[in-house]
């Protein structure tokens, strides 16, 4: 019955996003549609803006059909559940070297905020300040890492123009050459910097792709973010912080 219901469920998932994209396809020949979608996606995204000619030339074609069909299956089959059980998935260093647990980062019963995302995503990386700015304000009760998962938008996939020219991953070294190229981009000292392995094992259990943000305590998950772009709200992990901040100091007051 589970295999059935899986089977109708990604059918009516791909019969909607059908009609959406045949939808959109058919008003791109519109000249107002630009303003409208470029207006509809300053309002999903709020935190960052993307000019729309990055965007305009892939909107509503089969690569974008291919990329957003896998990125609502992954949302949709992650293990992870709010207040649930963090999953331990295995994870290597940014130098391919060496294999950890995602869990290794966390310190006793420090919160652990972990950051999937890759260099082909614009807004992932536009968010990497404010990212900073927010372990800067946090370290002190809190720890952070980023992890490196397959690409938003390679250059043989659903790409984006102006962005990493990186091709999809077909072996760790390359995912790893990517995540490298990444931090040589931005400043990541302080963080923990971890790639998924190509057995996609911390994506498929917290449904990472593109962009997702989670807050991990004590092996259990105390903040699950939305799928990004548009529910990857970095405003909401820092008002967990805040909270955590102000229940810590108070239960150590006399």
């Amino acid at each position: 019955m589970l295999h059935e219901f899986q089977i109708l469920q990604r059918l009516f998932i791909y019969s909607f996003l059908a009609a959406i994209f045949t939808l959109g396809w058919l008003l791109k020949v519109l000249p107002f549609f630009k303003s409208v979608i470029s207006i509809a996606m300053c309002k999903m995204t709020p935190d960052t803006s993307l000019p729309t000619d990055v965007y305009w030339d892939s909107l509503f074609t089969w690569k974008m059909f291919q990329n957003v069909y896998h990125c609502l299956l992954a949302d949709i089959n992650k293990r992870v559940k709010p207040n649930g059980k963090a999953y331990n998935s295995p994870v290597v260093s940014i130098h391919g070297n060496r294999y950890h647990r995602l869990l290794d980062f966390a310190k006793g019963s420090r919160p652990l905020v972990l950051n999937f995302g890759s260099s082909t995503c614009p807004v992932f990386m536009e968010m990497l300040k404010r990212y900073r700015q927010l372990k800067d304000q946090f370290s002190d009760i809190a720890d952070f890492a980023v992890v490196y998962i397959e690409e938003a938008h390679p250059v043989d996939g659903w790409a984006f123009k102006g962005t990493n020219e990186i091709p999809m991953h077909r072996t760790q070294e390359e995912r790893c050459r990517a995540a490298k190229k990444m931090a040589k981009s931005v400043d990541l000292s302080g963080f923990y910097v971890a790639v998924d392995t190509m057995l996609n094992c911390a994506n498929i259990a917290y449904g990472a792709v593109p962009i997702r943000l989670y807050v991990v305590q004590n092996k259990t998950v105390a903040y699950a973010g939305g799928a990004g772009p548009m529910k990857y709200k970095m405003r909401e992990v820092m008002l967990w912080l805040q909270d955590y901040r102000v229940n810590t100091m108070l239960s150590q007051s006399p």
